[in-house]
């Protein structure tokens, strides 16, 4: 098992563009949200190698709720710090 520290974990949006032509108008065609931060980065990669992982963060209010949510999603584990 590894387990991971991230004392400022985030949010992470990407947006999807079919292209960047300068002086045109952009419309995404997708977006996505994902889990952020150093440690939960090493952890979704460790996670994604089939190893379990925990991620030590704090979290709060309904941005942590999101960020335990997506985690659980990916299968790791979270260990919240108020």
């Amino acid at each position: 098992m590894i387990l991971t520290v991230t004392p400022n974990p985030s949010l992470d949006r990407t947006y999807e563009v079919p292209a960047l032509d300068r002086g045109e108008v952009v419309r995404a065609t997708g977006d996505r949200m994902d889990p952020g931060g150093k440690g939960v980065n090493v952890s979704r990669a460790v996670a994604a190698a089939g190893v379990r992982t925990v991620a030590v963060l704090p979290l709060g209010g309904a941005p942590g709720a999101l960020v335990a949510r997506l985690l659980d999603e990916q299968g790791i584990e979270a260990a919240p710090v108020p």
